[in-house]
């Protein structure tokens, strides 16, 4: 039978009803989920001080989140029927200034040790965070310590939290600030922020969660070996509405991805049963496709683009002044060859997209359109990439002033495009070549393609190899470099204000240079990304035609080549019933999966 789906494009997905099974809860095997994000460095398995997938993947498992992302729209729903665990927050209203948001929790929930957790529990969490440093924040947290400026409960189970401006984004934010066990550490209500903050660094439970109040409860850590979790028999809600089947979940360490693909595949007592999001993939779809495991392929949150410095690279500039008046582009200066809007516009419909996806990612990664990941709820439903086509892209350049005059780079390939008068910013008999640069890995292997397809139409490209800080601290963040292949990680839910990457506030170069590494300007997009988060209502509706708008901006005036976004993978063995991955999702169910003696 063919266990292996692929989606292509996210959509919502019915889930099929859960079979009838045949264990009690507790008695449906264990889950062994293979990594080689390994234990042997773990620093806390507490969400607020946990930084990485090593902590964050068995925390998301034994401490509950105030609202969840539901696997099915991408976007948090308080009263989805499907979440990747329960949240702690059933309901909540919104003050008409937007400012204070009031929080009804659930109030048949305990702790492990049959402790009622209670609104004391997530207040705690907030004044935890404002402490920053001092209890050794994970930067996960950052946004919500400065975002939300004040907290009151109001009662045992109902809390409210004051924001520092009117945001849609605010689940985002409050959200994260799920209950923190605050008995556990010895505060009590009475304490408010007199308290020994720095003991919580370091403080048992970092590493040995006692009291917690997940699916799953924590059983033991072996360091360089394993995370042992077992089943919470009290947890009040199971995704299959019946009880926590599996008797316990176990976290192991592999020692590389090779390793990890040979275990698992081959499967068996002890061994893998569970994979998620792995770096070489490959072995598991091949799997697949023959039917000795089940496997989901489907577009995840990394993706990958070539940065294009629109400014002049010999005059980086910010984009405003120390009055903060926003500099006339002029005085920025231009890129000789990328300023020309058409210039970008042509090297986009100049890069087969498919061979990359093909060759060096084998296949495993979904076409970009314009900046926002396949699986965003603000995805546009209606703008395709710019098709492969050289013909546009030769006239384009052509228009530009870059005429294939010079020597060809290869055999059948157009001759070296050199400048004429025509060209905007160029000075005539300028010769299209630039540097592309990256960090390696499969990065300079797509950097490797597009040399090669660029060179087709008479563009010369020279790839750069630099270490992680010479590329961003020494060229992109100086604003010094002509392109670069890069990354980066889209949030869930995906913010559709994108200004933090290409809005006019983020273009500033050297110490502590902002994220719109090319200087690029466009301000009616600027002008919507204010909009975008803080429409009256938040009407999602109404937010997504402007977040339509913004892709379609990025689209027309291009500060990208647009690659890729990464498939993610998730593999289970076919002994694994109730496996049901989604998009991003690959175990949002697995309190209810059942591992079956092979």
């Amino acid at each position: 039978m063919r266990r292996f789906i692929v989606f292509s494009l996210v959509a919502v997905v019915l889930l099929t009803p859960f079979a009838v099974l045949a264990q009690e809860p507790g008695e449906g095997g264990l889950i062994i989920e293979a990594s080689t994000r390994t234990s042997a460095n773990l620093t806390s398995l507490i969400p607020i001080r946990c930084s990485g997938v090593d902590c964050s993947n068995p925390g998301a498992l034994i401490f509950p989140g105030l609202f969840n992302v539901s696997p099915e729209t991408q976007n948090y729903d308080v009263n989805s029927p499907v979440a990747p665990d329960a949240a702690f927050g059933t309901d909540y209203t919104v003050s008409e200034d937007g400012l204070t948001y009031t929080v009804t929790l659930r109030q048949d929930w305990t702790w492990s040790d049959g402790t009622p957790i209670t609104a004391w529990d997530v207040y705690f969490t907030w004044l935890a965070i404002q402490q920053g440093e001092a209890i050794g924040l994970s930067s996960s947290f950052a946004p919500a310590a400065r975002d939300v400026v004040g907290a009151e409960v109001i009662d045992d189970y109902t809390i409210q939290f004051t924001m520092a401006e009117a945001n849609c984004q605010v689940l985002s934010r409050i959200g994260v600030l799920g209950p923190t066990p605050a008995h556990a550490y010895g505060w009590t209500p009475d304490a408010g922020e007199d308290f020994d903050w720095a003991s919580m660094i370091g403080h048992e439970m970092d590493l040995n969660p006692t009291v917690t109040a997940g699916p799953f409860q924590f059983n033991r850590l072996e360091p360089g070996t394993a995370i042992y979790l077992e089943a919470n028999p009290t947890y009040p809600y199971p995704s299959n509405g019946v009880g926590v089947m599996p008797e316990g979940y176990v976290f192991l360490d592999v020692a590389d991805d090779n390793v990890l693909n040979e275990r698992f595949v081959a499967g068996g007592e002890g061994e893998p049963n569970f994979v998620r999001e792995p770096n070489f993939y490959a072995p598991i779809l091949e799997a697949a496709e023959r039917g000795d495991v089940q496997a989901l392929s489907a577009p995840g949150r990394v993706w990958h683009y070539v940065a294009l410095n629109t400014a002049d690279p010999n005059n980086p500039m910010n984009a405003y002044d120390e009055e903060g008046n926003l500099v006339p582009r002029e005085e920025q200066g231009y890129h000789p060859l990328f300023g020309d809007v058409r210039v970008r516009q042509a090297l986009n419909h100049a890069i087969n997209i498919d061979e990359i996806i093909n060759g060096p990612l084998d296949g495993n990664g979904t076409a970009m359109v314009a900046g926002t990941i396949p699986s965003a709820f603000t995805l546009h439903p209606d703008l395709e990439r710019r098709p492969f086509d050289l013909d546009t892209a030769r006239q384009l350049l052509d228009e530009a002033g870059f005429p294939a005059t010079g020597s060809p780079l290869c055999s059948g390939c157009d001759g070296l495009r050199v400048a004429t008068e025509d060209a905007l910013y160029a000075e005539p008999g300028t010769e299209f070549y630039f540097e592309l640069m990256n960090v390696g890995d499969i990065r300079n292997d797509v950097a490797v393609v597009i040399q090669d397809q660029l060179a087709q139409i008479g563009i010369e490209v020279e790839v750069v190899v630099l270490d992680f800080n010479a590329m961003y601290d020494d060229n992109m963040g100086q604003q010094t470099f002509d392109a670069a292949v890069a990354g980066w990680r889209g949030s869930l839910p995906f913010d559709p204000d994108q200004r933090s990457f290409f809005g006019s506030e983020v273009d500033i170069y050297g110490e502590g240079y902002g994220f719109n590494f090319g200087s690029w300007y466009n301000a009616e997009f600027d002008a919507l990304g204010a909009q975008v988060n803080t429409i009256a209502g938040c009407d999602e509706q109404a937010r997504k035609e402007i977040a339509w708008r913004m892709q379609e901006i990025l689209y027309e005036d291009p500060p990208y080549i647009w690659l890729y976004a990464i498939n993610s993978v998730y593999g289970a063995a076919n002994n694994v019933e109730g496996f049901d991955p989604r998009p991003n999702f690959g175990n949002w169910n697995s309190d209810s999966w059942v591992v079956r003696a092979q």
